[in-house]
């Protein structure tokens, strides 16, 4: 993921010039809201296994027929396979 100062620079030179006052107020209001960015993160991060174990109960009521032998769901190891993969 490029940062906003790669991405101001690179924007900047490919046009031929410094980067503007513009370019520089919005690295540094993207700075500002690093804090608020951090602190939603870490919040999604606490809850991702809340979402993930809803997220794989939604797609096995969905489609029951995972379930079923030779599908995804047809033991306990892959059903726990398919929360890992949708946590990821």
């Amino acid at each position: 993921m490029k940062s906003v100062v790669t991405t101001v620079v690179t924007a900047a030179d490919a046009a031929g010039r410094f980067p503007s006052q513009n370019d520089l107020e919005a690295v540094q209001g993207n700075i500002q809201r690093a804090a608020a960015r951090l602190e939603a993160a870490e919040k999604l991060a606490a809850g991702l296994d809340a979402v993930t174990k809803e997220a794989g109960d939604a797609c096995f009521n969905k489609y029951p027929y995972l379930k079923q032998p030779g599908e995804a769901g047809e033991n306990q190891t892959k059903v726990d396979r398919c929360y890992r993969d949708l946590g990821h």
